[in-house]
């Protein structure tokens, strides 16, 4: 641990005990840059959610934080002569350094890291303790970090009203309006999400979330100042002439010519360097939830329609994966990475189709227990007959973004692995057939999943269900179904379904669906959801003796329906994807 070691030396010469080094860039997205990835360069844990506190003191091993979908990761990933593992955040965090206190007196963290909400809670937690977090401008894991890999370009381009179904000026003139109604100047945007739906854009600097990367200013008066590094064709912004472009090194000095001036800010995406600077600056400071994360989750009925037709053709292209998984004879030579280049493959005939959503989860046997697994680039395991499989797999499409999971076998399955199928079955189904009242939470519903898991004394370590953007963010904030989340399920969203089971060393299960809220016909009062994922169960693993009536019903309609819609356009060359249903 080269890296791990030059850091401990620059933290001494600072005279700093600790460093936090957070899973998060400056916009605390999920996926990042390359030369964004910390984390993994300290610790190699290359999960997409936790921090590590890098400690300086000889005889005290740092610490890693992480939460239960990367319990078993992060043992694997991360060398334990040099971490202690925790599963937890922020206030695993400040327990840890609390009971550290006689030693770990200087805390030091890069501004630019860390929002205001974590800033905030870490300070007040700390402050008993007399423990000193030290904001450190120039970041310290850059300064030791040689060959740090070069940024990438990024083309932004616009995405037509016929599929974001409303146009730009529209959306920000709704967004002027919550300005007015706080009497403020203007709204400080720091989530690239949310600047990419406003302005109906997309970007290519990220693999797997094609968003533009920029911090905006949005004021009352509808001008936007936009902050980034990128070089942007202006004709992508030509129907807009409020639109000015800026370096990030001008931002100090634009927000300068502010002073006094009222701004709204969402503090759990806005950086404490940001904060700070708009302090300096006598701004006065009012901290809302972004208005825009709001609107955007609940999906126009354009977004709703391209998002059926989309998961239509996703739902093709991994029936065409599936036929090929089952009628290719010789397994011994397939393995979990020849597996995600195929449904990859399939998808990619599409011409709407942009690329992944996310990684791709391609997991046979115990690796599947692994509830974010993946496999080594040219060193992954071979499939197994009678062995599960499981490929958590999605795509980004002009027209919307899928995320689907899908457990399957070559072969025959125990009675163990066909009871807990069933039983994760069973929780999935109970979400997709459930009605009820306007604004229920997420957490309301969460243990609905879990219930038949429950039965025999099992569960999962991870929520039931994520938002889903529209060609962006596959895991889109702020709704989720989780035994937390306080956010009302509202119509017009698309929550993903997926409880699991997971086995240690031997299999892991899960089912995943993604559903529109709904209202229901007869009764306003009321949601349900409708199945957007076009894919069948897989039947091998189903054992009926644990199913009632009604849910052998309700999967006989799913495959019904998903048979009914296939059967209209499948050439002759396709009539044994038909075998599945």
């Amino acid at each position: 641990m080269k890296s791990l070691l030059k850091l401990q030396i620059l933290l001494t010469r600072k005279n700093l005990n600790a460093y936090l080094i957070p899973k998060s860039n400056f916009y605390f997205s999920e996926e990042l840059m390359l030369s964004e990835e910390r984390l993994k360069y300290i610790s190699n844990f290359s999960g997409s959610a936790g921090w590590a506190i890098i400690v300086s003191l000889k005889n005290e091993k740092s610490a890693i934080f992480t939460d239960g979908r990367y319990k078993i990761q992060v043992r694997k990933e991360v060398d334990d002569r040099h971490f202690k593992f925790f599963n937890g955040g922020m206030s695993e965090i400040v327990s840890f350094l609390n009971k550290r206190k006689d030693k770990l007196k200087n805390i030091g963290f890069d501004p630019n890291l860390i929002s205001k909400t974590d800033y905030d809670f870490l300070n007040s937690k700390l402050k008993e303790s007399k423990i000193q977090l030290k904001k450190v401008e120039e970041n310290l894991v850059d300064a030791i970090w040689n060959k740090k890999p070069m940024l990438k370009n990024n083309k932004v381009f616009k995405l037509p009203v016929k599929y974001a179904g409303e146009n730009s000026l529209k959306k920000i003139a709704k967004v002027i309006s919550t300005i007015n109604t706080y009497q403020s100047y203007g709204y400080i945007l720091n989530k690239p999400d949310c600047l990419s739906w406003l302005l109906n854009v997309r970007g290519s600097e990220l693999k797997y979330t094609p968003v533009f990367r920029a911090l905006a200013i949005i004021k009352k008066n509808g001008k936007i100042l936009i902050f980034s590094e990128d070089k942007i064709e202006k004709n992508v912004f030509k129907n807009n002439k409020n639109i000015q472009f800026y370096e990030f090194k001008f931002l100090k000095k634009i927000i300068n010519n502010f002073v006094y001036k009222t701004f709204l800010i969402d503090p759990k995406s806005t950086p404490v360097k940001i904060f700070r600077m708009l302090k300096k600056n006598k701004n006065k400071i009012i901290e809302i939830n972004c208005p825009i994360s709001e609107r955007k989750t609940i999906k126009n009925i354009v977004e709703q329609e391209n998002s059926q037709n989309t998961h239509f053709i996703d739902g093709i292209a991994f029936l065409k994966f599936w036929k090929w998984f089952e009628s290719d004879k010789d397994i011994s030579n397939m393995t979990e990475e020849d597996l995600s280049k195929k449904i990859f493959y399939y998808r990619s005939l599409n011409n709407m189709f942009n690329g992944n959503s996310f990684p791709t989860i391609s997991a046979t046997g115990k690796n599947a227990a692994i509830v974010h697994y993946r496999y080594s680039k040219n060193r992954s395991s071979k499939i197994k007959k009678n062995e599960l499989y499981l490929l958590d797999s999605g795509g980004q499409y002009i027209t919307g973004t899928t995320d689907v999971t899908r457990t399957l076998i070559l072969g025959t399955p125990t009675i163990e692995m066909k009871n807990f199928y069933t039983y994760v079955l069973k929780g999935h189904l109970a979400i997709s057939n459930l009605i009820f009242p306007l604004f229920t939470k997420g957490r309301d519903i969460d243990a609905i999943a879990r219930r038949d898991l429950w039965k025999v004394f099992k569960d999962y370590d991870h929520g039931t269900g994520h938002g889903v953007g529209f060609f962006l963010n596959v895991h889109e904030g702020p709704i989720s179904i989780s035994k937390n989340n306080e956010y009302p399920i509202q119509p017009g969203m698309i929550i993903s379904n997926e409880p699991g089971y997971y086995k240690k060393n031997h299999f892991g299960i899960r089912i995943e669906n993604l559903e529109l809220v709904k209202k229901v016909p007869h009764n306003n009062n009321y949601l349900f959801f409708e199945t957007l994922t076009m894919i069948p169960y897989e039947k091998k693993l189903i054992r009926k003796s644990l199913m009632s009536e009604e849910e052998i019903q309700q999967i006989n309609k799913y495959h019904q329906d998903i048979f009914n819609k296939i059967n209209k356009i499948i050439n002759r060359n396709d009539q044994s994807l038909k075998l599945f249903l």
